[in-house]
Formats: structure tokens, sequence, C-alpha cells
């Protein structure tokens, strides 16, 4: 493997070179928020100690509307390659504030591209060729729009809008002023709330002649994630679409009926905690950690997009499946029509040298001329980028 690979599993920012251990990159700006966090709460410890913890809810800290120690912490919401080898970049989010930043990975430094605590945005993609960068914004009821650095690099201009999804931009090669991305329409009751999302189809957004091309639509299932290796070829993982308002298996239904008791008696214990921990500052349990643990394994993001592996386990073993992440495939997208190329698949990126760089949730593997080769062990990746 003659180059490097970046990638994000969990909140963390990995890195994966030939013949080295994957390995973790710190961000600087992120340890400064994590370093203030903790002096904010070294200096507001006396509050849940002694006669200070009357005064708090439940002897707990609120802070900016949240819990001292619930506040959200730094994490890495988006990645892509840089401006030069060995360079990459990332959107970095602390629920407060949102940023972009660059960093050579070998020399740790460093730079603070955009800034800004009005933005919410996740995924982040640069071309050097075109000279910009694309993201996706956090709009008002759960929508979100595809946004273009300006060229001041002072804030960033919507260029998609509407009550829809749109995730996971990235750049047509070449320098032609194209963006390729997910979308999907949100579907609401009549109060207005969200009852769901339409199946993801992938459009290509033309910035020059402000022209909207779908690519591939299909109701039948879910396109994600695209990487367009070409003005005529995009890579995209493909799952089947689940319709929020289908009715449920009778399996389903006789499994749920069969475990009502058990719910109950897990619910009841979940007050019980809640209540203990309001007045003795400790839950019937303390393994919070393990709990989020296990959270973090059920869901990750891929590409933006949030899965719920177990859901969808369970939702393939229904159908006859085995329960993975089988339902989750590669496909080459062109004008002749999809062409499967791999299984399993929930991250993925095309080498400069044609190969694809993918992740299955457990290792990190190399497909090409048809043969996978692992490159390392790793779990929970739900983003990946060659980045030299």
């Amino acid at each position: 493997m003659g180059y490097r690979l970046a990638c994000i599993t969990g909140a963390k920012l990995m890195v994966v070179e030939q013949g080295r251990d994957p390995r973790e990159v710190d961000s600087p700006y992120a340890e400064q928020v994590r370093s203030r966090e903790r002096q904010i709460r070294r200096r507001t410890a006396w509050k849940t100690q002694g006669t200070g913890a009357q005064f708090m809810a439940g002897g707990r800290t609120v802070l900016w509307g949240q819990e001292q120690d619930e506040l959200p912490p730094a994490r890495i919401v988006g990645l892509t390659r840089g401006r030069e080898a060995g360079e990459i970049v990332y959107a970095l989010s602390t629920g407060v504030v949102a940023g972009i930043f660059a960093q050579v990975v070998d020399s740790g430094t460093e730079q603070r591209i955009l800034h800004d605590a009005d933005l919410r945005l996740e995924d982040v993609a640069l071309s050097v060729e075109d000279e910009a960068v694309a993201v996706s914004l956090q709009g008002k009821g759960g929508s979100s729009s595809i946004g273009i650095l300006r060229d001041d690099a002072k804030g960033v201009r919507a260029v998609t809008d509407g009550d829809v999804l749109d995730r996971a931009p990235r750049w047509v090669p070449g320098g032609v002023g194209k963006v390729v991305y997910a979308t999907a329409g949100i579907g609401r009751n009549a109060s207005g709330a969200w009852s769901g999302l339409a199946p993801f189809a992938i459009q290509r957004l033309s910035l020059a002649a402000q022209e909207l091309e779908v690519i591939i639509a299909d109701p039948k299932f879910d396109y994600i994630a695209p990487v367009p290796a070409s003005d005529d070829v995009v890579y995209a993982i493909r799952r089947p679409y689940q319709d929020p308002h289908a009715p449920a298996p009778f399996l389903r239904v006789v499994v749920d009926a069969l475990l009502f008791p058990f719910r109950l008696l897990f619910a009841l214990f979940g007050f019980l905690s809640f209540f203990t921990a309001r007045y003795t500052g400790k839950p019937l349990v303390t393994s919070g950690n393990a709990r989020q643990k296990m959270a973090d394994a059920r869901q990750m993001s891929v590409w933006g997009n949030l899965v719920n592996l177990r859901q969808d386990a369970e939702r393939e073993a229904e159908s006859g499946g085995r329960g993975s992440a089988r339902g989750y495939e590669l496909v080459r997208i062109t004008k002749s029509g999809v062409e499967p190329v791999a299984r399993s698949v929930l991250a993925f990126d095309v080498a400069p040298d044609g190969a694809i760089i993918y992740s299955d949730g457990a290792k990190i593997a190399r497909l090409a001329d048809g043969k996978s080769e692992t490159i390392a062990e790793l779990a929970g990746v739900g983003h990946i980028v060659v980045y030299g």
C-alpha cells in the first residue's frame, strides 16, 4: 500500500500507514476545548460538594442549558484530503461552535480555515482543482443543505434548499465545478413534525450552469456516500430502503409482544435509577461508559448518514438474511446502469490508482482487480479518505 489513509471512528480521527499500527491524530483546537471544559469543572466543583450541592439540579451543575458533565465533546464530523500530500482537512463541532481545520499529519500543526458559532455543519469536501470547499449545513426542522465556503473564507453560502436532507457532498474530479451529493425528502405529519425520509437519491449540481441532475433514484433503495471517479462514473453505497410507514412484519409483532414484560421492567428500573440519581447523586448502575460504548457499536455515521446496524441486522434477519451489514453494498453507477462492486461496505474511498479502500465495520481492506486484502484491523470506521 503506497498511500496513507485517514478515517473517523466514533469521535476519533485515525490514520493508517503502511508498516505502522493505526494511530489517533489530535486536533489542537479540540484539546483547547477539552481543557476549557476541565477548567470550568474545577472552578465550579464546589457547587456539587457539601452544602453547595443543594443549589444544583440533582447535585449536578447546569451550564449553557445543559448539565455540565453532559456538555457535547469536540468531535470530528467531516473529513477530506487536503491541498497537498500528507495534509487532511476536517470539520469539527463542539455543539457550541463549528470549524474547518487543516493539518499536515506528520507535523501536527493545525490551520484554522473557518470558525463560526452560528454554523452547524457536517461533512466536508475540498477540491484543489476547483479551489473550493463544500459542506453540509444543518437547517431548521432537521433539514440540511449543501453549502460552499465563500472566497473570503468568512462564511458559507447555501447552494441547495428545500425540506430535504442533503448530505455527503463530493467534488467531481477535473475542476469542472460540479458537486455530487445524496439527498432525501423529509416527510412530515399534519403538525409539521418529522415522520420519516424518502429514499436517498444521488444528484449532481453544476455551480457554473446552476443545473441540477438526478444521477440515480430508486424507490426500493437508498443510495448514500457518493464518490465520483469522473463525470460519468460514481461509486456509492446502496442499501434497501425501509419505509417508516410500512406495517410491521408478523414475526416482529410476536417478538414485541413476548418482550413487553421485560421492556416494562427495564423502563421501571430506568425510572428508579433516575429517581435515585436525582436525590443521591448516583444512579443504581454506574456503567455509563460501557453503555455508551454499546450505543457507539450499534450506531455509526456513514458519511454523515447515521445507520443503526442492529436494527438493519434485525430487518435483514427477518427477511432471511444472516443479520449483518450485508445489506450495505458498494455499487458503480454509470450511464449504462448500476453494477455491484462489493458487499458489506459501510465506508469507502477511491484511491488515485483506482483501487477501492473500504471498511465493513470491523476492518479496512483494499479491493483491486477483483481481489480484496486486509489493510488494518480497525472497528467502527464510518468514513475513509485516501490523503497521500
